[in-house]
């Protein structure tokens, strides 16, 4: 900064060494332009006060922001039109993939491969042979229709007849019930008929948009319409003009998975396990209701899933979904049904095992149960569903064929993977969810006291460094860079550790919010200008007197105007700056949100200071070049006023930028990444998750526990989520 100086300096002197002096001295001769300018500042904060205090600056504001925004236009046909399109295509490709990625699929793909790799120096199979070998097991489940308005009991369903075809039955008209076994094929079941369903609506606009709701996930306080859309928002982004319309007009087809899973309880220490499961039944009994009511309300189709037991326990109470007309049950597999599909797997000798183990072949009867043993079964005595599923994650994390996420060498160890997916599954079941982004970690599950007091003084340090290098920079191009950029390390780290020290001590944990879009909404920057000038002026004003009575009225309140207008336009700028999540369904890359979280914070930050420091350097000449103007001559004064003052003001602005800039980019999404990295930091020392979170989850897809769908992810199956959630609170 300090060769800028030098410069004006020079300029100075050429046009006449005592120029400055005789302009202050003759500013403060003619006392006139001073009192103006206080004047002025005086009369526009008296009107402002005024309008404040009888209500009309609100009134003036929204005047001014006619000239600065638009009015958003209504959502017109053509906009519901393309939303119902994106949302069918999104939905369509999330289907698919959870089907190709869930646990049955993929261990019938293994199972086939393994059959492959035995066929190798066996010759050529006949053709018979081979397409009995191939064949899918896929539609082995026994299915039966019970209608409700019919006395007639339930009748059986052929393997040919889909659920798309019961669902489109008169009889049905759109409302079923799908009940089964743990482990029996519901959310499969829904997903096929889902993907029907998506396909239909793809080409027939008069058709509904079938969407997943996880029942999980419901929140009691709202009215259900109210809920179902905004579920919308939160995943898909719809807008709640459009998924009303949706609901209102029947558009809207609601496959709501997981009655049985409501989990939103208080959980109190002294609670037992007898008034937990009161209270989830009072909950199952508020959530039946409210469905019910919005059937009562809405005409539209819609299905719901639930296990068999506690769906039959809500009945005891005489509590049921009353609007639902039909009801699929999944029963459980034959014995000869066992029978022939370890037979066409080659897996003969686990039949017999099987008949000398009546746990063991109680458990075979659920397809989720069965096709694990296969897998996992390796003549150990089982006797629980729990003692298979640890049996399946122990075989599968000691599998060398899953390998191939980390270099050789480089991956976790099976006890380290076990321990990674206990922890997370945990969290899940704490937050309440099914899927997991790594860009929502936070610091709420940091448990250990002591972690999260790191957690506070890291980011504490982060902060104060970064303000401190800043400060440093500036003093730097002042006085000399490696002094300051030193004295700006001090005076961060000493900062940096009051902040963070103060913040490990007490208080509660922030939650990290991704700024994965960025704008600038000029009616939130106006209102921003309008406060920050009227608190800028009465500063400015105020040490515009004060610096009057130094170096003169006119010098002071020109300093004090510039330091008004200077303040309004940093609140301005930075209050325009606005950021908000993307679309769920847009996230196609792992922890995508703290990447473009760095993008924004760079550009919000670089583009605010920058416009910080070229607009002051402009007032700044501008105001002084018309000052020297109207006291030494038009011409002359504003030749030498504006070269002097765009030297000095771009080198004080651009300067002073680098703080405003560094507030829009923490604001922007710099303070994300900050806290995202020292999180992710602190759980990686505290030993509960992996440094690569998304090479991790790589490795665990590979061993067939995690499944992946864009840039989220969640357990093959919900069953194995709660074993791993089981073991970390057995160990």
């Amino acid at each position: 900064m300090s060769w800028l100086w030098l410069l004006a300096d020079t300029a100075a002197k050429k046009a006449d060494d005592s120029k400055t002096k005789q302009i202050l001295d003759f500013l403060n001769n003619i006392p006139m332009i001073g009192w103006g300018i206080a004047g002025f500042a005086v009369i526009a904060l008296a009107t402002a006060a005024i309008a404040k205090w009888t209500g009309n600056l609100d009134k003036i504001i929204v005047f001014g922001q006619k000239y600065f925004s638009r009015k958003k236009p209504e959502i017109t046909e053509a906009q519901r039109l393309k939303a119902r399109q994106d949302l069918i295509e999104i939905l369509l490709k999330q289907v698919v993939k959870r089907l190709e990625d869930s646990l049955h699929h993929k261990i019938r793909i293994d199972l086939m491969g393994e059959v492959q790799r035995q066929r190798i120096g066996k010759g050529n199979l006949q053709p018979d042979q081979e397409k009995e070998t191939d064949k899918s097991p896929d539609n082995f489940i026994n299915r039966t229709l019970n209608l409700f308005k019919k006395t007639t009991p339930p009748k059986p369903v052929s393997d040919h007849t889909s659920t798309l075809e019961l669902f489109e039955e008169e009889d049905i008209q759109g409302r079923l019930l799908i009940l089964g076994e743990p482990g029996s094929g519901k959310t499969n079941e829904l997903l096929v008929l889902a993907k029907d369903l998506l396909t239909q609506a793809k080409h027939s606009p008069e058709k509904p948009i079938p969407v997943i709701f996880e029942l999980s996930e419901w929140n009691a306080e709202l009215e259900f319409a109210d809920w179902l859309s905004q579920q919308l928002l939160k995943k898909y982004s719809i807008p709640l003009v459009i998924s009303k319309h949706w609901i209102e007009h029947k558009q809207l087809l609601p496959l709501l998975d997981g009655l049985d899973e409501l989990r939103r309880v208080d959980k109190d220490d002294e609670v037992t396990s007898e008034d937990l499961d009161k209270r989830r039944i009072a909950q199952q009994i508020q959530c039946v209701r409210k469905i019910n009511a919005f059937l009562d309300n809405f005409s539209l189709p819609l299905i719901v899933c639930c296990r068999r037991k506690e769906y039959e326990a809500l009945e005891a109470q005489n509590e049921y979904l009353k609007r639902l007309n039909g009801a699929i049950y999944l029963q459980a597999l034959e014995d000869k049904q066992i029978q022939e599909y370890l037979q066409r797997l080659d897996r003969a000798s686990l039949w017999d095992a099987l008949q000398s183990q009546p746990e063991l072949l109680e458990l075979a009867h659920s397809p989720l149960f069965l096709i694990i043993l296969v897998v996992a079964y390796q003549g150990k005595n089982i006797h629980s569903s729990e003692d298979l599923l640890d049996e399946y994650i122990h075989k599968q994390v000691h599998d060398l064929n899953n390998q191939g996420a980390y270099p050789p060498g480089k991956e976790p160890t099976p006890e380290e993977t076990h321990y990674y997916l206990s922890w997370l599954a945990t969290k899940l079941d704490f937050e309440e969810t099914t899927e997991f982004l790594i860009e929502q970690l936070q610091p709420s599950w940091v448990d250990i006291p002591k972690a999260r007091k790191q957690y506070r003084l890291m980011v504490g340090l982060s902060f104060g460094l970064s303000v401190g290098l800043s400060v440093g920079l500036i003093v730097g191009l002042s006085v000399g860079l490696i002094f300051g950029l030193i004295f700006g390390l001090i005076f961060g780290l000493i900062g940096g550790l009051i902040f963070g020290l103060s913040g490990g001590l007490s208080g509660e944990l922030s939650g990290i919010k991704t700024k994965e879009k960025l704008s600038f909404s000029w009616s939130s920057s106006f209102r921003g200008l309008s406060v920050g000038l009227i608190f800028g002026l009465i500063g400015g004003l105020i040490f515009g007197l004060i610096g009057g009575l130094i170096f003169g009225l006119s010098g002071g309140l020109i300093f004090g105007l510039i330091f008004g207008l200077s303040v309004g336009l940093s609140v301005g700028l930075i209050g325009g700056i606005k950021t908000s999540e993307i679309d769920v369904r847009d996230k196609i890359n792992p922890n995508q949100g703290i990447k473009d979280s760095l993008k924004n914070g760079l550009i919000g930050g670089l583009s605010v200071g920058l416009i910080f420091g070229l607009s002051v350097g402009l007032i700044f000449g501008l105001i002084f070049g018309l000052s020297v103007g109207l006291s030494v001559g038009l011409i002359g004064g504003l030749s030498f006023g504006l070269i002097g003052g765009l030297i000095g003001g771009l080198s004080v602005g651009l300067s002073f930028g680098l703080i405003v800039g560094l507030i829009g980019g923490l604001i922007g999404g710099l303070k994300t990444v900050l806290q995202h990295i020292s999180l992710r930091i602190v759980l990686y020392q505290s030993g509960v998750a992996p440094w690569n979170y998304a090479r991790f989850l790589e490795h665990a897809e590979n061993h067939r526990f995690i499944q992946r769908t864009g840039g989220r992810y969640r357990f093959v199956h919900d069953l194995l989520r709660k074993r791993f959630a089981a073991t970390l609170k057995e160990s």
